[in-house]
């Protein structure tokens, strides 16, 4: 039997066919490979979905208003307070009638829309005059005042007098 290129010996269609198999083995592994590392960050936004369920609403909306889109890393509750811990975000705690206490931001500034709206209005206006409002990372308040880490300042504003104090580290 004569052999050419459009009807290849059965030993030549046998090594092809061997080739195709090994091809198709690679291939369904490659692409099993590509479904598992599509699916696992699947699996851990669903453990970030499920930490908004022990959320309670009032925080859950001051979350979503002033970091919104955002995924939790962690939630802890106490009897007296929240503790919750943004992804690549601030963390916050906030008291057991769901009011801020603390917002740190680790490292990074917090937005100027949350300032507007939750500090003194006066506090607000001596960080915008002094053009500081981009150097506020994180703030914390109680009863008694309110207080704004800057990148070098600490700034504390007294509620009973609405008194502003600065306070410089020295090195």
């Amino acid at each position: 039997m004569k052999s050419d290129k459009y009807f290849p010996e059965p030993q030549a269609a046998a090594a092809t066919a061997s080739r195709t198999d090994a091809f198709l083995h690679w291939l369904h592994i490659a692409l099993s490979a590509l479904v598992v590392a599509m699916m696992l960050p699947m699996l851990n936004s669903c453990k970030h979905t499920e930490l908004w369920d022990d959320v309670p609403g009032p925080i859950a909306e001051f979350i979503n208003q002033y970091f919104p889109f955002s995924e939790l890393n962690s939630v802890t509750h106490s009897a007296s307070a929240y503790h919750i811990r943004i992804d690549d975000g601030p963390g916050l705690t906030f008291g057991s009638d769901y009011a801020w206490e603390v917002i740190d931001g680790y490292g990074m500034p917090l937005p100027q829309v949350l300032l507007f709206d939750q500090l003194p209005p006066k506090m607000y206006q001596y960080l915008q005059e002094t053009e500081q409002l981009n150097e506020v990372f994180s703030m914390s308040r109680d009863e008694a005042s309110y207080t704004a880490s800057l990148l070098n300042t600490t700034l504390t504003y007294k509620i009973a007098d609405e008194s502003l104090t600065t306070y410089q580290p020295t090195p």
